[in-house]
């Protein structure tokens, strides 16, 4: 007797952090899962779960036909999380999504369409504010712009077939190496530099939180429904744990804390930090900018959903603390941290 087949997903970014711990899930779900792959990319880890590699950098091309053929569900996970160059920032999160849902308007295909976009398109709050999904975007960074972009590009898929959106905070856990950068200074140094006089409280998500809430969406999460209303009115979510919101200095301390070592907090003055990252950008370190600056010195990026519970039924489970534990664990079995 036959097995039923398998049904397919297509994930962009698979190569990436959040995108590779998704293409875990879903194949251990049983899942087939195409993945769309540059040619630069590095691909031994999706060929060997058995994914399918399908050539196409969405910045230059659409889609090619075969690779929507029979899809049940679409993960747009690529993106670009750090340049100062906003033409590049909207070449891939913008301009990169318009030919994603250019390729699916084109098609028969009707798959639902699940996107990983940034708290940085909604724009950060004010003191003691905790912001949620339902208010106005309000962008100040580059990168916060682009992403926003790329969500009104999704917009035009709304007639077409399902579409949800999430706004993740800052993602961690193994596998992250842009957060690897500040635990990797603080097991050198034992310091932790953070920008202005006063640090904005975080909205941090574990990523198999994010994986399983991306899975959520999938199955039942609401969509957008008319591309002529506000986003917030309508198909998106924020990812964000809502019973810790820590600063960016005691992010440092946690992780310290984690790695079993102390750390010294260092406030950075803001104009300082405008004028480092400045510096940074002219030098083109990819990585540090005053894009960054700009995001660092706001009042807060506390936020909260309570459409993780009502639509979802999501809840965290395990402690932050624990999170943060697993992933230095990780770091070590890894080799990259010498700290022990």
């Amino acid at each position: 007797m036959r097995s039923p087949p398998k049904p397919t997903a297509l994930v962009t970014g698979a190569t990436g952090f959040i995108g590779s711990r998704l293409c875990q899930r879903l194949v251990a779900q049983g899942w087939h899962v195409r993945a769309t792959v540059r040619a630069t990319s590095q691909v031994q880890r999706l060929s060997d779960l058995g994914i399918e590699l399908v050539p196409c950098d969405l910045v230059t091309s659409a889609l090619p036909a075969p690779a929507l053929a029979d899809l049940e569900a679409v993960f747009h996970i690529a993106g670009l999380t750090t340049s100062a160059n906003l033409k590049r920032l909207l070449e891939v999160n913008a301009q990169g999504t318009g030919n994603l849902v250019d390729g699916l308007l084109a098609s028969a295909a009707r798959p639902v369409v699940v996107s990983v976009s940034s708290i940085a398109a909604s724009g950060p709050g004010r003191k003691p504010q905790i912001r949620t999904a339902a208010e106005p975007p309000k962008p100040v960074s580059r990168y916060g712009r682009s992403k926003l972009q790329g969500e009104r590009e999704l917009q035009r898929l709304a007639r077409h077939c399902p579409v949800s959106i999430v706004r993740p905070g800052l993602v961690f856990g193994p596998g992250d190496r842009e957060g690897y950068r500040i635990v990797q200074a603080i097991a050198k140094t034992g310091l932790h530099f953070s920008p202005g006089w006063r640090s904005p409280p975080l909205s941090v998500i574990y990523v198999d939180d994010l994986v399983e809430i991306l899975l959520r969406i999938f199955l039942q999460g609401r969509r957008i429904d008319d591309p002529a209303k506000p986003l917030s009115d309508q198909g998106l979510y924020i990812a964000g744990r809502p019973d810790a919101y820590p600063t960016y200095r005691q992010w440092g301390q946690m992780l310290a804390t984690a790695m079993g070592r102390g750390v010294w907090v260092v406030p950075v003055p803001p104009v300082v930090a405008r004028v480092v990252g400045w510096i940074a950008e002219q030098m083109k370190n990819g990585a540090f900018h005053t894009d960054k600056i700009r995001e660092a010195l706001v009042s807060s990026w506390a936020y909260q959903d309570p459409n993780l519970i009502a639509d979802l039924e999501f809840t965290f489970s395990d402690p932050l603390e624990s999170q943060l534990q697993q992933t230095i664990a990780w770091y070590r079995e890894q080799g990259w941290l010498a700290w022990k």
